[in-house]
């Protein structure tokens, strides 16, 4: 027969269990309606209707994975085609440079008095020197231009030189005493050169 003492006691450990069977209800309540939730989530991350796939369709590791009746897929992202390398340009060796020519002179000649050379350009220089009591002069002849090379007056005389136009030249040696010159006319007239030496005065 239980005493009063020990039914106190068993009312204490009653009400004392009653917290602990309600967190129990609580935690089962809790995990069956988070079941309830996640079960449509998991139903469309794992279709049904999904067909296993063998190892041989699969393209390569990291690619997808192309499924029966399906069109194959676009390139991943960032992927990029492999570019084709472009054909190698042909060598086109350097056309050989031309050697200079090297133009001889032709030898001099003499015409009239004139020693006459011809240069790489082939252009006659026409060249003659001229002597007088009153000095030396050597005249040069280019392209039709007259032109002084040296004029070298002798002692008691002093030297000029006239010329009006580019075919025509005249140098001129004068007496200190100015009773003597001696002229030294050169000219290029008809395609020809011309000299003369003239004296004036006593």
């Amino acid at each position: 027969m239980t005493t009063r003492g020990e039914s106190i006691y068993v009312v204490r450990v009653r009400r004392a269990a009653v917290p602990v069977l309600l967190w129990c209800m609580a935690t089962a309540a809790s995990i069956a309606v988070a079941s309830l939730a996640l079960r449509p989530v998991l139903r469309t991350a794992v279709p049904s209707d999904s067909l296993p796939v063998p190892a041989a369709e699969a393209r390569g590791p990291g690619d997808l994975i192309r499924q029966p009746g399906l069109p194959p897929p676009s390139s991943p992202a960032g992927s990029f085609p492999t570019p084709s390398p472009s054909p190698a340009a042909p060598r086109t060796s350097a056309a050989p440079t031309p050697s200079a020519k090297v133009t001889t002179a032709a030898p001099a000649r003499v015409v009239d008095g004139w020693t006459v050379t011809t240069g790489g350009d082939g252009v006659d220089t026409y060249l003659r020197s001229f002597r007088s009591e009153g000095g030396d002069a050597v005249i040069r002849i280019r392209d039709g231009v007259v032109s002084v090379v040296t004029a070298t007056p002798r002692d008691g005389y002093s030297v000029s030189r006239a010329q009006t136009e580019p075919t025509r030249l005249v140098v001129q040696f004068i007496s200190d005493s100015g009773d003597a010159a001696y002229l030294v006319d050169a000219m290029w007239w008809q395609g020809t050169p011309h000299g003369t030496v003239t004296r004036i005065g006593s």
